[in-house]
Order: C-alpha cells, then structure tokens, then sequence
C-alpha cells in the first residue's frame, strides 16, 4: 500500500484526484507522509493479522473496514481536509479502498496475482481519469 500511494504521489504530483488542504496543523505534504507511513501501514497490519478464515465472515470483516475508511473519509469531507479534483469523488474512494483491501487479501494468498492486478486496477483509473503522463 505504502509503494501505490507513493506511486500516486510521484505519477499523479502535477494532476492530482485529491489533495489535502491542510490537515490540522501540518501541511500537505506533511499529512501525506503521515497517511504513507503511519496510517496505512498500521491499517494494513491489523487488517491482515485478525483476517477471520471463514469465507463469509472475511467478506463481513472487509466491509467493516471498508466503513471505517469510509467514515474516516466522510469526516475529511465535513471538514473540508480533502479536496477531490478531476472527477475524483468519495464514491471513487470508496472504489478504490474496496479494491484496496480486496488486493491486499490476495496479496497475503497470492502475492503474484495481487501485483498483476494491482497494475490493472492502476492503469485503469488512470486512464478512466486522463492522468497525463508529463506532469
């Protein structure tokens, strides 16, 4: 997760789908530094370390931290600490985190699928979104 967001942050850096404001008292950048290697890292260890075995509970477990990013989301929009831009929307966040937490389940089943389709999944929201490749 921590290599896709920085991925975004290098590809996306002059054509950015959403950005952050200010974010409290620290900047931007600084805020996504935080989200890159503080959030997401722990969000993906307790994520995959309490993943449950059976199939209908995993599918239980993944909405339920599909809410709390979406939650956690929601309340950067009421607080306008995000700004979507080019399309982008907390609809196509909530996509995006589904397909998140989806590869990251097959990545701890199936490491070389989860990196195929980690690279389709980017290239298609790129290409949906006219990510131009010289910015």
């Amino acid at each position: 997760m921590t290599v896709i967001a920085l991925l975004y942050n290098l590809v996306c850096r002059g054509y950015p789908l959403w950005y952050h404001p200010r974010w409290w008292l620290m900047t931007d950048k600084f805020s996504q530094l935080v989200q890159i290697f503080v959030l997401l890292p722990c969000t993906t260890l307790l994520f995959l370390r309490n993943m449950p075995h059976r199939p209908l509970v995993k599918i239980m477990y993944g909405f339920g931290f599909l809410a709390v990013y979406g939650l956690y989301e929601a309340l950067l929009c009421l607080t306008h600490e995000i700004v979507y831009c080019h399309g982008w929307s907390f609809g196509w966040s909530m996509l995006l985190d589904a397909c998140m937490f989806f590869v990251m389940w097959l990545h701890n089943e199936n490491w070389r699928i989860s990196i195929g389709l980690s690279g389709l999944i980017m290239s298609l929201f790129l290409a949906w979104f006219h990510v131009p490749w010289d910015t």
